[in-house]
């Protein structure tokens, strides 16, 4: 049997289902995602004590699921160029679209490719629609 998952600091991830996102918080980050065949997205997260790591343990939950689940990880409408660099420089992400609002880590290959030359619900020619 498969241990169960461990964040670094051993964060719980809590979630709340909501249309059209769901709400999560790990520590004292909290935020919004969904969820699409081809992959998982955040569409904000906010560190109430930035500094204390609990961002790492977000992702780390994010991608276990995505390897889990063979899906890639989005993080849309980055707003903010030192979230971006950071995104880039340090967690593995790389620019979805020109614009460079959106990134993506890539965990299945095949999906990406295919995200890159259809769209997919969110993301439709590079240019961000609601679901």
């Amino acid at each position: 049997m498969d241990k169960p998952f461990q964040s670094t600091h051993n964060l719980d991830f809590l979630n709340a289902d909501d249309i059209p996102y769901n709400h999560f918080k790990i520590g004292t980050c909290a935020g919004l995602w969904g969820s699409l065949p081809d992959s998982y997205y955040i569409l904000s997260v906010v560190n109430d004590q930035p500094g204390n790591g609990h961002l790492t343990d977000v992702f780390e939950w994010f991608e276990q699921s995505c390897k889990r689940d063979e899906k890639n990880l989005l993080v849309l409408e980055v707003m903010s160029e030192r979230f971006f660099m950071h995104l880039t420089s340090k967690r593995g992400f790389v620019p979805l679209d020109s614009n460079g609002e959106n990134v993506i880590k890539v965990f299945n290959y095949p999906k990406y490719r295919k995200l890159l030359d259809e769209g997919n619900a969110i993301i439709q020619k590079g240019s961000l629609s609601c679901v």
